[in-house]
């Protein structure tokens, strides 16, 4: 029986030698770049070599995460950087970006890829798309439930990691856009600056400031037998960016129960009060769930009044660090020590390793006739205890002394002894840890191992077409108003839930029309899923042309279902860079620009996508950035479910910041989520000049969300007077706006 593996968080090398010490079967850790935790004791080029050769000697694996999207400019200094760890066997790499998933996939084939948890994995279906990728595991969501998770492992085929225990984001992960939107922090480049954990209140109310947005830590001990049976894969403890005590002492505790579980499954293992005050004086918020395992959202899964930790307990620390961190781990071997006078000292050691048994033996000189003092077993024994300072501890030592019937005894310097040990502890080790020496092997070549296709559709110079995005009625019949008087309108993304809520066909003589698919996709009671397959099954009849797609479950569906109409790939689908782009050049039609690119990061990308592998590409000129989409639920924590679960239904609500500014939520009942957006739209009207005479975008987007017919038609004459004119009229002289990323970008 393949029992799971547990998986703990390593910030520096003290955490990860604490970590293995308290029964860690791996760590994951970040290098000296792209990794999702910049602020964190991260390791530096040798001390993840080391911390690989530490860990293989003790049958322990090592995960790099390297699980940031990856600008153009950045993606030559992948190759050098990954180098290195694949020539020691790294064992696997977490990735999010797809174009870093197929560098790692083409150039290092014997590292493991794992999808990050950033990637946003929700169903079966975007993990079997990252599997037909290369992705051995994926780390789903931590939103899904535990009949999500389960099944992923079992229709997908493929390995599932998942959070256990730790801190929780009110967001999915990887598509959280809030810390970067209110400043240049980017979570999706690992330098998150917490949001999340401030006040709010909700607009329109006389409550007090509370933290709506904080969600309780996740704590699963009391269920790891439910986990177990789910068929998970890995349990991983979140922290990299916490204590070594926390790493080794959270490890130690689900190492026990995970142990104990073994040992009798069908028994009752009740968490002992004691185990669980460790847990709660190691950096647990005032409060704990279960995460989502057995939850979609509620208002009970909040830290309400306060995000702050618990009191770390001293005495905890330094119970943790005596047993776990103030030592190094020791393999458990034998040794046989053969001294005949006349023969050749042998000495032989015997361990276990991997389940195999490994059996090494090293020869001295020929053993003396004692002149004087003889040597007896008991100093011979006291220089092969001797292991202190490496990686062996010897539980027997057997000493076979024979001086062939002199009666003198045996002679041999201690000195030999000492170089019998030291050197059959080297050739244990290199043993142990031998490197494969055929690099070619590896494929490790800077040419990309899939040549493009030769036939590659060369785009036109053409004058950049307006696509609108639409959520409501209003906005829609806006959309039609303003088309009826200009051709400058040449496609209408309409929102699912209008689509869904609609009997009939929706014409337009002038554009063609697109569903914008949810930004979120689950299959839970209330199955998005069959959405998504209604949507596309009735696409033609209903006049639809193609379909926005946002996240690899959407993609992985159509995929599999033969989808045949147009795919565009939404700014929320990370294209940093061509090598994303070339990953899924064949599943889509076109792709759009990431909110969080600059002008000049987004005209890089999008020449290379064009030029190369003949993509058309758009840019965002205008539109409230969606800087979260949470499976929790504003209006259920603050104020009161609708009750519209499943149901086409959507409803606005706002929370306000510590600085007055209001945020609109919208709440997707037929789906259950919410997008907070951000406080003013991005409007790029006074770049447009310069982006016309510049960049070459295929196609310019305008995102109507919370507007209503006045605002939407201010911003769509606006744009559309541009394309037709080239110039920006009064139309936005009294419009509050953000330029977002434009020249500011994300560290």
């Amino acid at each position: 029986m393949k029992k799971v593996e547990l998986l703990a968080p390593a910030g520096g090398y003290e955490t990860m030698v604490g970590a293995f010490n308290a029964g860690a079967d791996a760590v994951y850790l970040g290098g000296a770049k792209f990794g999702a935790r910049a602020y964190a004791d991260n390791f530096d080029t040798q001390q993840v070599l080391d911390a690989i050769s530490y860990a293989h000697l003790f049958g322990k694996k090592i995960y790099m995460t390297v699980n940031t999207l990856v600008k153009e400019r950045e993606y030559s200094e992948l190759y050098d950087f990954m180098l290195p760890f694949a020539e020691k066997k790294l064992d696997g790499v977490i990735v999010q970006d797809l174009g870093v998933m197929k560098l790692i996939r083409d150039e290092f084939p014997d590292i493991e890829l794992h999808a990050s948890t950033q990637a946003t994995v929700t169903g079966v279906n975007g993990a079997r798309l990252l599997k037909e990728l290369g992705c051995v595991r994926v780390v789903p969501a931590r939103e899904l439930s535990l009949m999500e998770m389960k099944e992923i492992r079992e229709k997908a085929d493929v390995e599932v990691e998942a959070f256990i225990h730790g801190a929780m984001c009110y967001c999915y992960s990887g598509m959280c856009l809030f810390s970067s939107m209110v400043g240049t922090r980017s979570g999706n480049r690992g330098r998150c600056a917490q949001p999340c954990r401030l006040p709010y209140y909700l607009a329109g109310s006389h409550s007090k400031e509370q933290y709506p947005l904080s969600l309780k830590d996740m704590c699963t001990v009391s269920i790891i037998p439910e986990l177990i049976e789910a068929g998970i894969d890995s349990f991983k403890i979140e922290g990299r960016m916490k204590r070594p005590e926390y790493a080794a002492g959270v490890t130690s505790i689900y190492r026990k129960y995970i142990d104990l579980y073994y040992k009798d499954s069908t028994a009752h293992h009740e968490i002992s009060k004691e185990d669980m005050d460790i847990l709660s004086s190691l950096y647990l918020r005032s409060q704990i769930s279960q995460g989502y395992y057995h939850k979609h959202n509620g208002r009970n899964m909040v830290t309400l009044d306060s995000p702050s930790y618990n009191g770390t307990s001293d005495k905890v620390l330094s119970d943790v660090k005596e047993k776990y961190l103030d030592k190094e781990l020791k393999l458990k071997c034998k040794l046989s020590c053969r001294l005949y006078v006349g023969e050749e000292a042998s000495l032989i050691m015997s361990l276990v390793h991997s389940g195999q048994e490994i059996v090494l033996e090293t020869h001295g000189n020929k053993v003396q006739e004692a002149s004087k003092r003889p040597m007896d077993k008991e100093n011979v024994l006291k220089q092969l205890s001797k292991f202190g300072g490496t990686a062996f501890e010897p539980e027997k030592i057997d000493i076979d002394i024979d001086d062939r019937g002199s009666g003198k005894g045996i002679f041999i310097p201690v000195s030999e002894l000492n170089e019998l040990r030291r050197n059959l502890c080297d050739q244990m080790i290199a043993c142990i840890t031998e490197q494969d020496k055929d690099l070619a092997a590896m494929k490790v070549t800077k040419e990309n191992a899939d040549e493009l296709e030769s036939k590659v559709s060369k785009l036109p110079d053409h004058k950049p077409c307006l696509h609108v995005l639409v959520n409501t009625t209003q906005q829609l019949e806006s959309v039609l108003e303003v088309q009826s008087r200009n051709h400058n309108i040449s496609r209408i993304y309409i929102d699912s839930n209008l689509i869904l809520g609609s009997d009939g066909s929706f014409d337009s003589d002038k554009a063609e029309l697109f569903v914008a698919l949810p930004y979120m996709t689950r299959h839970e009671n209330f199955d998005g899923t069959l959405d998504i397959e209604k949507i596309a099954d009735s696409a033609m009849e209903k006049g639809i042309s193609g379909l926005l797609v946002r996240n690899l479950e959407q993609l992985g569906i159509l995929k599999f279902r033969g989808y045949t109409g147009k795919i565009v790939l939404d700014y929320g689908m990370y294209i940093w860079n061509e090598q994303a782009a070339s990953m899924v050049k064949n599943m889509v039609s076109e792709v759009s620009v990431p909110l969080e690119l600059t002008i000049h990061e987004a005209a890089e990308v999008t020449d290379k996508v064009r030029k190369n592998l003949g993509i058309p590409v758009s840019f965002n000129v205008y539109g409230y950035a969606p800087m979260m989409i949470s499976a929790g639920c504003i209006k259920k924590t603050l104020d009161k479910c609708s009750g519209n679960l499943g149901k086409v239904s959507v409803s606005q609500a706002a929370i306000v910041d510590r600085m007055g500014n209001e945020l609109k939520v919208t709440t997707n009942c037929r789906n259950c989520y919410n997008v907070i957006w951000n406080a003013l739209p991005t409007s790029l009207h006074k770049k447009m000049e310069n982006i016309a005479g510049r960049f070459s975008f295929d196609n310019y987007r305008v995102d109507l969300t919370v507007e209503d017919r006045v605002a939407s038609l201010k911003v769509l004459n606006g744009y559309s007077d541009f394309l037709s004119s080239g110039a920006i009229d009064k139309e936005f002289d009294d419009l509050k706006f953000t330029t977002g990323h434009f020249k500011r970008g994300v560290e």
